[in-house]
């Protein structure tokens, strides 16, 4: 793998297969979603963006520029990192539902009873 996926130990693939699988094993994805991760790192980034930008405003010299820049790309290549992680989780997350009650009553009967008519159901014969 090229780029940042190659210096980057997250592999969203996997990595949020992973966390979603146990997730929903261990019954915890309210308890994950009470945590606000994923806000939480994004008001990190803006922060730490609002403080780069902050002191470019203030400083002119040149070697802190550059200083400046190369933050400015690694925390945009964070955010990215985390944004994709971010998808690649609710996508796992869609794919390990299985609340039934959520589902429409259609939907939980086998294609035999849904199919059936009210009074072949159940018959033997």
């Amino acid at each position: 793998s090229s780029g940042i996926n190659a210096e980057w130990p997250l592999r969203p693939g996997g990595f949020s297969m992973g966390i979603a699988y146990i997730l929903k094993l261990l019954d915890q994805y309210s308890a994950f979603d009470s945590l606000h991760w994923f806000q939480s790192v994004n008001a990190k980034f803006s922060s730490e963006e609002k403080a780069v930008k902050d002191s470019r405003r203030k400083e002119t010299d040149i070697k802190l520029d550059q200083t400046n820049t190369l933050t400015m790309k690694r925390l945009d290549q964070y955010r990215q990192e985390f944004e994709l992680l971010y998808y690649s989780l609710s996508s796992a997350r869609i794919f390990f539902r299985t609340d039934l009650e959520d589902l429409p009553i259609e939907v939980t009967k086998t294609p035999v009873e849904a199919t059936a008519s009210p009074d072949t159901r159940g018959s033997t014969t």
